[in-house]
């Protein structure tokens, strides 16, 4: 059993399966998932796990090039986590990152309840 790390089976086979420049999709539990586009299902209960705890273990082990938010995080808590984490990160309208989340690899669904709290990441490299 691992001692460290993401202990979810499912999670870690979708991330040990990113290559460079797939995309994939940490969001709230209210995010829509595409027809086709695989979910990991986080979310056990409103706000559990956070966004930002799911968010911040899996940067531990993810190598990110490139973040798009939504231009509505802006004020919301969600915003200011995204803004932390991702200060370059590309700002678009929601309806478009959710039309961008049909092409991701994943998407991971948290059990987050404020508003916006959905990211699309580009997976890069460690060297």
């Amino acid at each position: 059993m691992r001692t460290t790390g993401i202990l979810h089976a499912q999670l870690a086979l979708h991330i040990a399966r990113l290559r460079h420049t797939d995309t994939f999709v940490v969001g709230d539990a209210g995010l829509p998932v595409p027809p086709g586009v695989p979910e990991v299902d986080l979310a056990v209960g409103f706000g559990i796990p956070r966004f930002a705890d799911v968010l911040d273990l899996i940067l531990s082990e993810v190598a990110i090039e490139g973040a798009v938010r939504a231009v509505e995080a802006e004020g919301q808590d969600a915003g200011r986590w995204l803004a932390e984490r991702f200060p370059d990160a590309e700002a678009v309208p929601h309806e478009e990152l959710k039309s961008l989340t049909a092409s991701a690899r994943f998407i991971v669904r948290t059990g987050e309840a404020s508003p916006y709290a959905n990211v699309l990441l580009r997976a890069g490299v460690p060297f």
